[in-house]
């Protein structure tokens, strides 16, 4: 049977209205950066992706070019009032300087421990922090190490906003990995941190795995320990990821040439150029400037430890880099929920308390060590050398106390002893108890007093 042509057109016509009728709506697009305000740099990195993701455009690029690197310290999370994995090698001094006498001996160890970030941080390539970093970095297993950074992340807070250091990543650059990675790029970390060190947390923290952790490194050597094959962590053929180094980093560790770079400091500047400057592809480059005090940091010519902006800022205008400025372009700086927690506890344990026994042993009579409650959980204190300080765990009659951020002043023998005894305690204990007579007692997990205190009266 022969159908005429009139007919046909009919029924698809009929099938088309169908079909468009039986479409649902269209969802309202959702907001892939919705930290950022609407500004220029935000409207400049979604015009970028549109861009290099179109297929139909002049400027389309192919996933597997979409190759997008990000220095860490400053751009991801902070870098002060210390560089992160700096915090990290003074924690591991402070730990093993007392048991060991000739690491604690060495003039750069002693500058670490006194805080002259100065000393550590002068010449070239920071010759005293490599030289702490090789100290506590070197002759022991990968595995050691990484077990060593994973104690560090979890019992460790930051002086100033008392969170994890991990917790401490900025919500707006979060959001600005995973935009990426939704529209077929592969993101890289290109840090002059330690590759070793960013690859223990990585993937946990930014869905970045540790085989796109470009960084500082040096050779490991192979060897038998105990029967069992281990990689050991050496010092020798030190590459410093940073400055120059970068650019090198990514044609030796990735082997494309990115098209999207972000950074934040005179330090990121080479990688800039390298992804930006006579690129055949399409390209974008982002400078992170940190100006928002209140809610973090402000500086850039004066940092406070490293993080220096002058030549990359200058250079940005001719080279068409965007430059972010934190407290106008981002409404939102850290996760809400890592930064808000609730507890309730009781009164008489906020104030000031003055340690008259540790764990049975009493304490040095001129030693003023000290424990501070506050309505906020925050704890603080004295040893008689260090200031230290953290956040407590609190619930009911139950407290963690963990280990303290701390300052990393030598003293006397005796002082140093009880510090250790002192911290040691507080890291045990897991109850308190307002005794009758006004004292404070901090008990262990089997109920043990480990730590008697009174209160300082104002």
């Amino acid at each position: 049977m022969r159908v005429s042509s009139l007919v046909v057109v009919a029924l698809l016509a009929s099938l088309s209205a169908a079909t468009a009728k039986a479409q649902p709506a269209s969802s309202p697009r959702v907001d892939p950066l919705p930290s950022w305000n609407e500004t220029a740099r935000k409207q400049a990195v979604i015009d970028f992706v549109n861009r290099v993701t179109d297929r139909d455009g002049d400027d389309y690029v192919p996933p597997a070019q979409r190759i997008a690197v990000f220095d860490n310290d400053g751009t991801l999370w902070p870098e002060a009032p210390l560089p992160f994995q700096v915090e990290f090698v003074f924690e591991e001094l402070k730990r093993r300087a007392p048991q060991e006498p000739k690491l604690a001996a060495d003039p750069m160890v002693q500058a670490a421990l006194a805080g002259d970030v100065k000393k550590l941080l002068a010449g070239k390539h920071y010759d005293g922090l490599m030289r702490i970093l090789a100290l506590t970095h070197t002759g022991i297993t990968t595995d050691e190490f990484n077990a060593r950074v994973e104690t560090w992340r979890e019992t460790t807070r930051h002086p100033r906003f008392q969170k994890a250091y991990t917790d401490l990543t900025y919500q707006p650059m979060q959001e600005l990995l995973k935009y990426l990675r939704d529209n077929g790029f592969e993101t890289f970390i290109v840090s002059g941190g330690g590759a070793d060190f960013m690859r223990v947390w990585s993937e946990a923290v930014y869905g970045i795995p540790p085989q796109n952790v470009v960084g500082s490194t040096a050779l490991t050597k192979f060897e038998f320990r105990d029967g069992k094959p281990v990689l050991i962590k050496t010092m020798d053929q030190a590459f410093v990821d940073d400055k120059d180094g970068k650019p090198v980093g990514i044609h030796q560790f990735i082997g494309r040439r990115p098209i999207a770079c972000f950074g934040n400091s005179d330090g990121d500047q080479a990688m800039l150029e390298y992804t930006t400057i006579g690129n055949p592809l399409p390209s974008f480059g982002m400078l992170v400037h940190h100006t928002d005090a209140e809610r973090e940091y402000a500086y850039d010519a004066h940092p406070p430890a490293s993080g220096t902006l002058v030549t990359a800022l200058a250079a940005a205008p001719a080279n068409g880099w965007n430059v972010v400025d934190m407290k106008t372009d981002w409404n939102q700086i850290w996760e809400t929920d890592k930064m808000e927690s609730t507890q309730t506890f009781s009164e008489a344990l906020v104030g000031n308390w003055l340690a008259e026994d540790i764990e049975n042993h009493g304490v040095v009579d001129r030693a003023q060590t000290t424990l501070e409650i506050a309505d906020d959980g925050t704890a603080a204190g004295n040893t008689s050398v260090n200031r230290y300080s953290g956040k407590a765990k609190i619930s009911g009659d139950k407290i963690e106390l963990g280990r303290m951020v701390m300052t990393r002043r030598a003293g006397p023998q005796s002082l140093m002893d009880q510090e250790t005894r002192f911290m040691a305690a507080l890291a045990k204990v897991t109850r308190y108890r307002i005794g009758d007579n006004g004292l404070l007692y901090l008990l262990d997990a089997e109920g043990n007093e480990i730590v008697r205190l009174s209160k300082i009266e104002d």
